[in-house]
């Protein structure tokens, strides 16, 4: 009783912290998902560029597929009253195998990261720590205080560069294709008319559209490499 609605989640930062509404809706419908479930759901697109966002992101990433992202039009809720730029993204939370099989991977990635780092780590935090014993030795507060301020950041520098180490290897190891496309015409106006739609396949689709957006996805399902662009040769 009592207590924040942010505590009940664990995306939000800590408890008392302000977190966007659609924050936690993403995490509350991934844990509504049964395993092997679909989902497909309307985001603002910081979700999907803001850096400071990386963390939902990964969220996701831990927990299911990103099979798709469509970005839209800006105007497409203008006539809702929303002027933010919006992208449709489509997850399916991983079946138990598959959440073991990121599980293992990642941890095992982590672990190696971190042997990389365990000597540097060790020598630093051994220098910084014998100098903050000097430091108490000597009753000189202001060492201290440097020396701690010094000794944190190193440990929260370090941290980063593990957990960002660690995701790049993750998704060396951990690969799969993502559709994405990049919507023009999405069946409304910004005044909420009816317009063209290249999403699916309808009576309205924009003059020399060869296929929609879903007719895309389901080729690019069938067979993703058709959609890579092959390298130049020399």
């Amino acid at each position: 009783m009592n207590k924040p609605i942010a505590s009940l989640f664990e995306l939000p930062k800590n408890a008392g912290s302000k977190t966007k509404t659609e924050i936690l809706f993403i995490e509350r419908c991934l844990a509504l998902l049964r395993p092997g479930g679909r989902l497909g759901v309307v985001l603002p697109e910081g979700i999907f560029n803001n850096p400071s966002l990386a963390y939902v992101r990964e969220f996701c990433e831990n927990r299911a597929f990103i099979r798709a992202v469509v970005s839209l039009p800006q105007e497409t809720f203008f006539s809702s009253g929303a002027s933010v730029k919006a992208s449709l993204l489509f997850l399916q939370k991983f079946t138990v195998k598959e959440q073991a099989d990121f599980d293992r991977k990642h941890a095992k990635a982590r672990a190696e990261i971190e042997a990389n780092h365990a000597p540097e780590i060790e020598k630093e935090t051994t220098r910084l720590n014998e100098a903050l014993a000097v430091a108490r030795a000597a009753r000189d507060a202001e060492q201290r205080k440097t020396l701690q301020r010094e000794l944190a950041d190193f440990e929260k520098r370090m941290a980063d560069t593990i957990a960002a180490e660690t995701r790049a290897l993750l998704k060396e190891r951990f690969t799969y294709p993502v559709f994405l496309y990049e919507a023009g015409k999405v069946g409304i106006t910004a005044t909420g008319d009816a317009d063209q739609n290249e999403l699916v396949p309808n009576d309205n689709v924009p003059p020399g559209l060869a296929k929609t957006c879903l007719e895309l996805y389901r080729e690019f399902r069938a067979n993703p490499n058709a959609f890579f662009l092959a390298e130049a040769v020399p």
